[in-house]
Formats: C-alpha cells, structure tokens, sequence
C-alpha cells in the first residue's frame, strides 16, 4: 500500500489481494511520483541533486497536466501528446532558439519513473511502450563566433569582471574547471605557486547548487591539475588580496567574506562578456577553450581525460586534433 493512502470503506471484508489491486489499480501518477521520490531520496547511492533535479522537472512541466491520471490508465499517446506540446512551448531563455530544451529533461524523469511503475507494477502495469524522443538539437540560438574564444578574448574578459573575481575566467579557462568546481576551491587546494614546476590545482569538491552545498565533482572527477606558469603571479596576488587566510577559505569571497554564490558570479560573467563583446559565451565555454588550447599543444586522449575530469572518451576525444607540437601545461599565449 503507498504511504498515506486511506483505506477504502469496506475493504476490511474484502480479501486482501483484492485490496491491494484496488488500491494499486487507484494509484495516480501525482501519487506514485511521490512515492518513487521518497525512495530515490532513501537511497544513499543517489546524489540527492538529482532528486532535486527530478522533483522540479515533474513539479513544472508534468504534474499540472498529467498528475491526476491514474497509473493503470496512462497511455504512450497521452504521454506523447504531452513531449509534443513541451517541444512546442517558447524558451523562456532563449526565445529565439528552435527548441526549449524541456522536453528532453521529461523524457529522462518521466520514463525512469514510468519504469519503475511497471517493475512495482503500480497501477497493474505489466509493460510500457514509451514514446520515442525527438531527436535532440541545439537550444541557444548559434554564436557567430563559436565556443572557444582566443587568449586575447579571455584577457579583455577578465579584465571586465568584478577585481575579486577575476581570476575565475582564467581559472576556468587554463586548467579546464567547471563553475562549480571553481566555487568550490578552497585556498589548499593551490600548492607550490612559487614553484612553476611544480604548481598545482586539487580538483576535490563542486559547490552544487542544485543541493545548495558542496559536494564531489561531477562523476567523480576528482583530479590535480598543473597550474601554467604565465597564471601563477595573478594568481598568487588574488590570493593575497582577496582570499582569507584559513586553509579552507574559499578562493573566491564576496564582499562579506563568504563563498560567492553562483548567482553572483553568473551575472558578473554575463555583464564581462557584453563588455568583452562576447555576448554569446558561456562560462563553462571557457573550459571548452582551455581544453582545445591544450590539445593543439599535444595533449594525449589519456591527458585530456584527466585534465579535463572526463569519463567518456568521445567527449575528450573533441579537443583532440593531430599536431606535432609537444604537449605543455603552459597554454596560455595568442
């Protein structure tokens, strides 16, 4: 019986397999979505900001329209009407793009949820033919320029951000860190920045702002990374200017002291590229910059993995091109 259920009038005199077909048979999707949610959270191997994640997507885009519906009544039609009426709906942020970019994330939720229906056989459903995705095709309207910027580009947008938080363009940048590994460095995390050689950056936590705290890098990307030589006098100034004393002081404050968050860096970045005249840019194309730069110096596939905290070969296998030039951490340079 799912949690919170009353018992039907009467149910006492009926056989309890009876019953508990009934009560299964009455199930809605609003009311076993609740149900697999709780035991997504139950579940200790499951980073709770994805069940954040989940919980958003079936509160906005599923539950006002297909909630009430009883699970033995769900049909692959009523679900491809709705996908069909998601893809349809403008981009609140891109209202120019092709596509919203919601229905893709429907897709995922709704067909794990429906799928665990039928393997608890909730609503007495034995089989489920989902209906099939539309093909997945790019939401931000196309930047003219692309999605690597030059190291010119990556020092006028420096420069155009907030001083305090300068050194998060060339952090993203030139050791390959995603926004929320960036938030996420703490000052010990930076060891041997006297020393060009041996400079390095521990890649050991994500500030995740799906969970609202800090947690491990993405798939378990945990990774120590060379810091370039050209990066360490800016970044040791940084440190000294801006950044507390305690060990694990984040890198980047606000003017309070505290971690900043990722809202606060997301417009400071966005107002710097509109100066830069980079308005297209994101920041995690920063990443995607660094990572290229390093592959035209030669960085092996096995390099790039590590650099870059991949596990999937295909997506290293992107900013590798064939060059005979050595590789070298040192990338920055026009």
């Amino acid at each position: 019986m799912l949690a919170g259920r009353p018992r039907e009038a009467g149910s006492s005199r009926r056989p309890k397999a009876e019953v508990a077909r009934a009560e299964a048979q009455s199930v809605t999707l609003k009311e076993w979505s609740d149900t697999w949610l709780a035991a997504l959270e139950a579940n200790p191997t499951r980073s709770q900001a994805t069940v954040v994640s989940y919980r958003s997507v079936l509160k906005n885009h599923v539950l006002d329209e297909l909630g009430h519906i009883r699970m033995a009544e769900l049909t692959t039609e009523r679900v491809a009407d709705h996908l069909a009426t998601l893809t349809r709906r403008p981009s609140k942020r891109h209202p120019d793009a092709r596509v919203n970019g919601v229905a893709p994330n429907v897709v995922i939720v709704l067909r794990s949820m429906i799928n665990a229906a039928v393997k608890a056989k909730i609503g007495g459903l034995q089989a489920f033919d989902f209906p099939q995705a539309a093909k997945h095709r790019r939401v931000r309207p196309e930047d003219e320029h692309g999605d690597v910027a030059t190291p010119v580009e990556i020092k006028a947008l420096t420069e155009a951000m907030p001083e305090h938080l300068r050194i998060a363009v060339p952090l993203a940048a030139w050791c390959a860190l995603r926004i929320g590994e960036v938030l996420g460095l703490q000052r010990r995390d930076l060891e041997h920045l006297e020393d060009p050689d041996r400079a390095i950056l521990h890649i050991r936590r994500q500030w995740n702002v799906k969970a609202n705290a800090l947690t491990p890098p993405k798939a378990d990307s945990v990774r120590s990374v060379a810091v370039p030589a050209a990066l360490l006098p800016t970044l040791r100034q940084h440190l000294e200017t801006y950044t507390p004393c305690e060990r694990t002081a984040p890198v980047l404050v606000g003017a309070r002291g505290a971690r900043v968050s990722q809202t606060a860096l997301d417009k400071a970045w966005r107002a710097a590229r509109d100066d830069a005249g980079r308005p297209g840019l994101h920041f995690h194309n920063l990443r995607h910059t660094g990572l290229s730069k390093y592959a035209e110096q030669g960085a092996t596939l096995a390099e790039l993995l590590h650099r870059g905290g991949h596990t999937d070969v295909t997506v290293a296998l992107r900013y590798q091109h064939a060059t005979a030039q050595p590789r070298s951490a040192d990338v920055i340079g026009d």
